[in-house]
C-alpha cells in the first residue's frame, strides 16, 4: 500500500504535464494544418500600372509566396462590355490597371496581413493592395488562441510538476537514507545507492507514459472531444502516433531522470 501511494503521488503529477504536452502537440498540429488549407483559398488582390514582375516578389512578411496569378482584363471586360460601346471597350483595355492575385504558402496573421499590405505599397508602380483583413478567418484566430493557451498550460502545469516530483523523490531519499548510509559506508557509490529510488521513478515514468499513450492513441481517432462542435468538423490531424509517443516518452523519462539527478546532487552535497 506505500508502494502504491508513493508510487501515484509520482505518476499524478507527471501524468498531467504529460496530457497538458499532448493537448499542446494536438493544438499546434490542428493549427498548422489549418493555416495550410485555409492558405489555398485565399489570395491578396494587387492593382498595379504597369505589368508586374513577378520574380522580385518571392517572400513578403517572412512567408514564402507560392505563386501570383495574373487576372486577365478579358474577363473583367466580359462582365461589363454588354453596356458599354467598342470604342468604349477599347479605351478601357488600354486604361484598364494590370490586377493580380497573390497566393501564399500559409495563411497570415492580422498583423503580417498589415506588414504584407505596407510591404507591397513600397512599390511605386502598385496603386492598391486588397489584403481582406476585414474577412480574416475567426476559426484562424480562435485555433490560434487554443494553441497558446494549451502552450501556457503546458508550461505551468510542469514547474508545478516538477516540483512535485522533486518534493516525491526527496520523501523517498529520506525514507531510504538509512539504507543508502549503509551501502556507502560499504563503499557503494551514491548511484547505486540510489537505485530502489531510480526503480521507483522510472516505474512511475513507464505508467504516466502508459496512461497518456492510451490517452493519445483515443484521441487521434477522437479530436471532436477536445473541441466544439463548429470546429471538430473542419479541422485536420495529421500527428503521427509513432513520432508523437517517442516525444512523450522522452518527455515522460527526461523529466524523472534530470529531476532525480538534481535532487541526487543536492542530497550527495548535504551528507558527503
Amino acid at each position: 500500500m506505500k508502494f502504491l501511494k508513493n508510487t501515484f503521488a509520482f505518476v499524478i503529477p507527471l501524468t498531467a504535464m504529460l496530457i497538458s504536452f499532448s493537448i499542446y502537440l494536438f493544438s499546434s498540429n490542428i493549427l498548422n494544418n489549418y493555416k495550410l488549407t485555409i492558405a489555398n483559398d485565399y489570395s491578396i488582390v494587387v492593382v498595379t500600372n504597369t505589368p508586374l514582375i513577378k520574380e522580385d516578389i518571392t517572400k513578403l512578411a517572412g512567408i514564402h509566396v507560392e505563386r501570383i496569378i495574373t487576372l486577365e482584363k478579358d474577363k473583367i471586360i466580359t462582365n461589363i462590355k454588354s453596356s458599354l460601346s467598342n470604342s468604349s471597350i477599347e479605351l478601357l483595355k488600354r486604361k484598364l490597371p494590370h490586377f493580380y492575385k497573390i497566393k501564399l504558402e500559409v495563411f497570415p496573421t492580422t498583423s503580417e496581413l498589415e506588414t504584407i499590405k505596407n510591404q507591397l505599397l513600397q512599390n511605386k508602380n502598385i496603386r492598391k493592395v486588397e489584403i481582406f483583413s476585414k474577412n480574416h478567418n475567426s476559426v484562424y484566430l480562435l485555433l490560434l488562441l487554443l494553441s497558446q493557451i494549451s502552450f501556457i498550460l503546458f508550461n505551468i502545469i510542469a514547474i508545478f510538476s516538477i516540483i512535485m516530483i522533486s518534493k516525491q523523490i526527496r520523501i523517498w531519499f529520506y525514507e531510504h537514507h538509512e539504507k543508502i548510509t549503509i551501502l556507502k559506508l560499504h563503499g557503494a557509490s551514491i548511484l547505486y545507492s540510489s537505485s530502489t529510488i531510480l526503480k521507483y521513478a522510472i516505474f512511475s515514468s513507464l505508467i504516466s507514459f502508459l496512461i497518456v499513450s492510451a490517452m493519445f492513441f483515443y484521441l487521434i481517432d477522437n479530436i471532436g472531444v477536445l473541441l466544439p462542435n463548429d470546429l471538430a468538423n473542419i479541422v485536420v490531424v495529421s500527428l503521427t502516433l509513432e513520432n508523437s509517443l517517442i516525444k512523450i516518452f522522452l518527455l515522460s523519462f527526461g523529466i524523472s531522470i534530470l529531476t532525480i539527478l538534481g535532487v541526487l546532487i543536492k542530497y550527495k552535497m548535504k551528507h558527503d
